[in-house]
């Protein structure tokens, strides 16, 4: 296994796209938005004041592999509160969508216009982005999981340890990834081999593809990290061929998975076209904004 400290040392955002290892693998890199005032604790506990139902949480010791269920559902009364007192709450909180205010909007696209220039020949322009926010108390744990979006999670206070891992065998990755699509929302069933570890402190963050199994432990102190994440047309068609096959499976067929076959593929593009079944498509806490009650308009 590799630490951060094994490796060549990060390179500020907008270079990861040129150094080889961007898309596919975990990069680390550095950036500013931790020196932005809209993410010290008390304006992140202000806007859930301001967006309460977009607020989910968990305890904050949780195990790291838990493979049954989504993530966590509902609204706090005053999460505002919680947040304010997480240093005695033992409480992990998740703030989705918070590019619905227009100043954490601008937050964000300030940040991704800094990635795609570099992009852009290879894989298009971004698609769909969005932000969230999580805070939690010492020593909290979040399970490991996979996400279908591509993701920049950003260390803005505290500190934690990120570890990424690889599916035994491709066999197993089909396996998790048809779980998704049936309901795990990306909670693995079995522990990954970790292969990367990264220490992160404000002013670093990590790159992470899509698909790619990953886990963290935060540090002795309240941790606020940040994660802006995105599609490209080349994901966002294979995330609904995805979830066609899903669909299909219900009916006991065993379809294809996208990228073995161009002409099936094409097929299911016009199908999922012709009969409506695009969507807005999101992972693990992300979904949590349709499935806990509050459902996000877009």
């Amino acid at each position: 296994m590799l630490t951060h400290s094994a490796r060549q040392g990060p390179s500020p955002l907008e270079e990861i796209p040129f150094g080889g290892e961007f898309p596919d693998h975990p990069t680390e890199f550095l950036h500013g938005v931790h020196e932005d005032a809209r993410l010290e604790l008390s304006a992140i506990a202000a806007l859930a004041d301001r967006l309460p139902q977009s607020v989910v949480h968990d305890i904050a010791a949780q195990p790291l592999l838990v493979p049954e269920g989504g993530p966590p559902k509902g609204a706090l009364g005053r999460p505002g509160d919680v947040i304010r007192n997480l240093g005695e709450a033992d409480a992990w909180l998740t703030l989705l969508h918070v590019e619905d205010d227009p100043e954490y909007a601008d937050l964000m696209n300030s940040t991704l216009d800094r990635l795609e220039p570099g992009m852009l020949g290879s894989e298009g322009k971004m698609r769909d982005r969005a932000a969230f926010i999580i805070v939690s108390s010492p020593n909290s744990v979040t399970p490991a999981h996979f996400d279908i979006e591509q993701s920049l999670l950003m260390q803005v206070g505290g500190s934690k340890i990120l570890s990424v891992g690889r599916f035994e065998t491709e066999a197993m990755r089909r396996y998790e990834a048809e779980r998704y699509w049936d309901g795990s929302h990306g909670r693995v069933e079995s522990m990954p081999e970790e292969m990367l570890s990264f220490s992160l402190a404000p002013g670093r963050g990590v790159y992470i593809p899509q698909l790619v199994p990953h886990w963290v432990h935060n540090g002795p102190n309240i941790s606020i990290t940040v994660t802006f994440t995105y599609f490209t047309n080349a994901t966002m068609r294979k995330n609904r061929i995805e979830n066609l096959n899903s669909r299909l499976r219900r009916f006991h067929l065993s379809p294809r998975p996208p990228g073995q076959s161009a002409p099936i593929d094409a097929v299911k593009t016009a199908a999922i076209g012709a009969f409506g079944l695009a969507r807005n498509l999101r992972s693990g806490i992300a979904g949590a904004a349709t499935r806990g009650g509050h459902r996000r308009q877009s």
